[in-house]
Formats: C-alpha cells, sequence, structure tokens
C-alpha cells in the first residue's frame, strides 16, 4: 500500500468524516494512488488532497474515487454534502461554525438577508459552480456571469432584480416561493431608495458650505457648487416648462415654484 499515511488533519468535522470514509474506501479496495489514479483519470496527488481532509474536494473527483473503489455512491454523495455545507458556512475568525438560521422572504429586511439566502438555495441544489448555475442560465435564456455573481454574493456588487430571478430559477426554487422573494427584493431595493436629487437638494448643499466657508471650506468647492446649483436649476425650469399646470411655468421672475441662487 505504500508509506503509511499521514493523520487527517480536516478543519471541519464533516470534511475529516468525508476523507476517513474515502480512506476506507481506497483501503478496503486494496488500491494504491497510483492504481486510482489509472482509474479515474486524476492525478495522485489530487486523489491524496481528496483523503487528506485539508481541502473541500470537488464532487467529480469524489464520485470517481469512490467508483474506482466500488463504493456506495449515495453514501459518497450525502457525506460530500455535508461536508461541503459546513465548508461554505461563514464564521468569525476562531469561532465554531453554526449553521444560519433559516430566512423566510417575508422576514427578510436587507440585502444581507438576501445573500445570505442565495448561499442557502445554493446548498439545497448541492452547490454547483458559478460555472455551471450560468450555463443553466444559458440553457433558459438568461446569463449569470459568473465574476458578477461572485462579487454579488461576496456582498461587492448590486443584486440586480434580473441576476436574482434567474439565480433562482437554476438553483430549483419553487414558482411559488420565487414570486415571494422576489416581493423580498422589490421591499428590500425599495426601501434603500436614495432621497431625490434636485435643485433644492443642491440649495441646501450649497448654503451649509457658505455658512462653513469660514471654518475652512474652499473657494474653489464653493465656486463648483453654485455652478452645479445654477445647472441643476436651469434643468428643473426647462422640464417644469413642460407641464403648462406647473407654478415655475407660470414666469421666470422669481415667483415661481424653484428657490433663488444664493451669491
Amino acid at each position: 500500500m505504500g508509506r503509511h499515511e499521514k493523520p487527517i488533519a480536516a478543519t471541519e468535522p464533516a470534511l475529516g468524516r468525508l476523507a476517513a470514509w474515502l480512506r476506507e474506501q481506497r483501503d478496503r479496495a486494496g488500491l494504491t494512488y497510483r492504481q486510482l489514479a489509472t482509474r479515474t483519470n486524476y492525478h495522485s496527488t489530487t486523489l491524496q488532497r481528496a483523503t487528506s481532509g485539508r481541502t473541500m474536494p470537488s464532487w467529480e473527483v469524489v464520485e470517481a474515487l469512490t467508483r474506482a473503489c466500488d463504493g456506495d455512491l449515495k453514501t459518497a454523495r450525502r457525506k460530500w454534502t455535508h461536508a461541503n455545507y459546513w465548508a461554505h458556512v461563514p464564521r468569525a475568525s476562531g469561532t465554531q461554525r453554526r449553521a444560519p438560521r433559516r430566512l423566510n422572504p417575508e422576514q427578510v429586511d436587507s440585502l444581507a438577508d438576501l445573500r445570505r439566502a442565495m448561499h442557502e438555495m445554493r446548498r439545497k441544489a448541492d452547490w454547483p459552480s458559478l460555472e455551471e448555475l450560468d450555463r443553466r442560465a444559458r440553457a433558459r435564456g438568461g446569463r449569470l456571469p459568473s465574476s458578477t455573481l461572485a462579487l454579488v454574493l461576496k456582498g461587492e456588487a448590486p443584486l440586480r432584480r434580473t441576476v436574482f430571478v434567474t439565480y433562482l430559477e437554476v438553483c430549483g426554487v419553487k414558482e411559488a416561493r420565487r414570486e415571494l422573494w422576489a416581493a423580498a427584493w422589490e421591499r428590500t431595493n425599495n426601501a434603500r431608495l436614495p432621497a431625490p436629487v434636485n435643485s433644492r437638494t443642491y440649495q441646501r448643499e450649497f448654503t451649509r458650505a457658505m455658512r462653513s466657508s469660514s471654518s475652512g471650506t474652499s473657494t474653489d468647492i464653493l465656486f463648483r457648487l453654485w455652478v452645479t446649483l445654477r445647472n441643476s436649476l436651469a434643468a428643473d425650469r426647462a422640464e417644469d416648462a413642460g407641464h403648462p399646470g406647473h407654478p415655475a411655468a407660470a414666469g421666470r421672475d422669481g415667483t415661481g415654484d424653484s428657490p433663488p441662487v444664493l451669491v
């Protein structure tokens, strides 16, 4: 059987159990890693790494090793799914992993909740790769670029509705649940809509800058604020002119609804 294997050094108990089970299959079959490499078309180093407990092996490697040893694929799949789940559950440094609480669409009130729900959906779909998710989306006529999805799942990119709905579909979420999740997305994003930016917004900023100019606001900043305010006022008046019933359309002599420019 070659050199004695190093002890399993798994950071997660579930990963350690998977590695131990794979070693048992190899021992029972009486095969060396070189012989397994010939049967599976995977390099012996890849197979050794899968049974070390140090890294999470892909399902393809586990499946190939199990078949080569005539092991039970159902048991292999169950142990791999469990280990893969715990390998992806986030935890704070120095603490034990805990299964995240199950989120219902009606309880979601933040984008962080939506991202946690997306991780849970992916777990229930047996953790398909980002490339696989994009392949499923393409088959449905959509797109889920893996690079974009990776940033979304990390919270480093905005979660757009089309991406979220497509993600629900390719993860196998039932249609009734998809509608609830879509409503949760709408509710969460509507709560984050910024206040409208118009001439009044710039008016407040300009007034604030004028009052604080004695405490260090540069003339350049004041001038740029004034130019922005002037342009915003002009845009507002041009838009209002297209609505005859609007008070600003009555005239441009300062009696309209727009605020005066402070200069």
